[in-house]
């Protein structure tokens, strides 16, 4: 599954995270570089599928 994330604030030294099309989802992730593992973890807890199963696109 593809998630296209966006930054929906960024306070604190972290960026939260949000999927458009899992607007359940958020995460937090302290690195831009980290924000596809972070997406990847919490989207697999929600839907309980291995985070491998998610492809994270960020369009900066």
């Amino acid at each position: 599954m593809q998630l296209k994330v966006y930054i929906s604030t960024a306070t604190d030294g972290f960026f939260t995270v949000k999927a458009v099309q899992m607007p359940e989802l958020t995460a937090e992730a302290r690195t831009l570089e980290d924000i596809p593992d972070a997406l990847r973890s919490a989207a697999a807890a929600i839907v309980s599928q291995p985070p491998e199963d998610f492809h994270v696109v960020m369009d900066l």
